[in-house]
């Protein structure tokens, strides 16, 4: 996962670009823009859109003194439950209508939640300046608000860069305050304040940022120290000054990639980008689940036309084969179901008298004069047959040279026709074949 972090400040606009792989959070760039007369944050936002490749993740970090901070107490732990009622909670607590701010909340200690809200419009008219240069912010935050994520940072500390100051207990943020231009002198006064109220304040004071030194040396008058390089980092920032500047920024990726980090798009300025790519993505799934939906009954109707073809060209070679075994016969009912039968009777015939062998000598009797035998049926030992023949003594002729197959042969009906020749029909008994 890919994370550019936006810091806009008073005079400059710091973009810096992280790569998150499991754990570990390595620095893939970072450049800074002056801002001025001939360079405002609409121009830089459109220099960073430009230059921009992939889709990194885009976390927007305003100056903290834009955001508003207060120590609630509720009886709860879900966190959206609590940013639920927070702006009915806050009413009449703050300056503003609850319909003029954007909520978020932070979890502090001992059911205690830190409120933050900032002024619609300024946010809203930030969000434009982005949106119009095609460098829209998923996320809108302060860096303030991941400060328990700076490396090498104690659970129970004191911090600050200059721009604000923050009090951790147990890893918790029990106190924020942000300082706006030429207010660092409130440091050491609400330092101070905060010593003479009922608040525990921890005994570590730690500065990080550009103005660490100097810091720690207007504040000789309480122990102070300067965050320092940790040695797991010491290869992703290069050098001190690198991770000085960078340090703040890095906690944002780090709680951006907890899911931990508080979120100003919430309501109308809600980030729906994602929604929309989302949908798309899901129209473009259901779009080709119905394609393939298509192609599938297509590809079954295709099998079912094969198959009837397939299945009407077998029954017309049946019934071309039945016209051949029996071409005197009417059309069958079932004309498959009758050659199976025939070949049932055919299979089950003795091997020594079997009805071909019978056909065949039936064939070889009747010589010339027999015009054809059309119809042959046989029972056991039973043979009848029916047939033309070119006159009336061409069947006797035909009975006489049967004598040495048939046992007994009983004449049927002769029917003599309009140009001479006759129909016969025939029975008989097959002689026994001596073994």
């Amino acid at each position: 996962m890919e994370y550019l972090i936006l810091q806009v400040e008073e005079q400059r606009v710091d973009a810096v670009r992280f790569t998150a792989s499991g754990r570990t959070m390595a620095l893939a760039g970072a450049t800074s823009f002056e801002l001025g007369d001939e360079q405002d944050l609409a121009a830089v936002a459109r220099r960073i859109a430009a230059d921009l490749k992939g889709s990194p993740r885009i976390v927007l970090c305003l100056p903290p003194e834009m955001f508003a901070q207060r120590m609630i107490e509720l009886p709860l732990t879900d966190l959206r439950k609590v940013r639920e009622i927070l702006p009915v909670q806050m009413q009449g607590e703050i300056a503003l209508q609850p319909e003029e701010a954007v909520f978020d909340v932070l979890p502090s200690t001992e059911g205690k939640f830190l409120a933050l809200w900032a002024r619609h419009t300024d946010l809203a008219g930030i969000l434009t300046t982005f949106t119009e240069a095609r460098l829209e912010p998923q996320i809108i935050t302060s860096a303030l608000f991941a400060w328990s994520d700076l490396p090498g940072l104690s659970d129970s500390c004191v911090v600050s860069d200059g721009s604000a100051l923050a009090v951790f207990s147990s890893g918790r943020p029990v106190f924020m305050r942000a300082f706006g231009a030429g207010e660092l002198h409130q440091l050491t006064a609400t330092l101070s304040a905060l010593e003479l109220s009922s608040m525990p304040l921890p005994s570590q004071l730690v500065f990080f940022g550009h103005q660490a030194d100097s810091l720690a040396a207007a504040n000789s008058s309480r122990p102070s120290e300067r965050l320092e390089l940790p040695e797991y980092l010491s290869t992703t920032m290069r050098s001190d000054n690198n991770f000085q500047q960078l340090a703040g920024l890095y906690a944002v990726a780090t709680a951006c990639h907890k899911g931990t980090l508080p979120d100003f798009r919430r309501g109308d300025l809600a980030w729906t980008a994602g929604d929309v790519r989302l949908r798309r993505k899901l129209m473009l799934s259901c779009a080709l689940a119905v394609v393939l939906v298509l192609l599938l009954f297509a590809y079954k109707g295709i099998q079912y036309r094969q198959a009837k073809m397939d299945l009407a060209s077998l029954n017309t070679s049946i019934s071309s084969i039945y016209r051949e075994i029996f071409p005197t016969r009417a059309k069958a009912v079932d004309e498959l179901a009758e050659v199976k039968g025939e070949i049932k009777k055919l299979s089950g015939m003795d091997s020594t008298s079997g009805f071909l062998d019978v056909l065949k000598q039936l064939a070889e009797a009747k010589g010339a004069t027999i015009n054809g035998l059309y119809e042959a049926e046989m029972e056991g030992k039973t043979v009848r047959i029916k047939g033309d023949a070119r006159s009336a003594q061409a069947v006797n002729e035909y009975k006489t040279a049967l004598a040495p197959l048939m046992a007994t042969i009983e004449m049927g009906e002769v029917k003599g026709r309009a140009d001479g020749t006759v129909s016969f029909s025939m029975s008989g008994t097959l002689r026994e074949v001596k073994r």
